[in-house]
């Protein structure tokens, strides 16, 4: 496995598994370069919904690491939430995958939606890159 990891957030994760062509030809793309590709336990929950068809939800699943929510990651969440002054539902599921990233070792890039609260999450280290 190559020193290089994706992180996805909900978006990203939700565009992937009803077969957003892009989104799944960049799951296939890291695949084949074996690059690591993770999300958080708490990312499936906002991601997941009914337009999914659960057979194309387990296939994009099959490729991905999926990093649980501990309170040692809950914590770092709520500091890097304190430390920028962002708050509520959607920047605290962003902070997960934040942490997350942050973890990695190597190049880490996170997709996501919401690439100006992300930037401010994520270490300058880990490059943010816009859906």
């Amino acid at each position: 496995m190559t020193d290089v990891c994706f992180v996805l957030d909900c978006e990203a994760l939700s565009r992937a598994a009803p077969g957003d062509s892009p989104m799944k030809a960049r799951l296939k793309d890291a695949h084949r370069a074996r690059i690591r590709v993770v999300t958080s336990s708490m990312t499936l929950i906002e991601a997941c919904h009914s337009r999914i068809r659960r057979g194309e939800w387990n296939r994009v699943m099959s490729r991905i690491a999926v990093e649980p929510v501990t309170k040692d990651i809950a914590d770092e969440a709520i500091g890097l939430l304190s430390e920028t002054g962002l708050h509520g539902h959607e920047d605290a599921v962003d902070a997960a995958p934040a942490v997350i990233a942050g973890r990695q070792r190597g190049r880490v890039a996170v997709f996501t939606s919401d690439e100006d609260d992300m930037r401010k999450l994520c270490r300058p280290e880990v490059q943010v890159r816009a859906l």
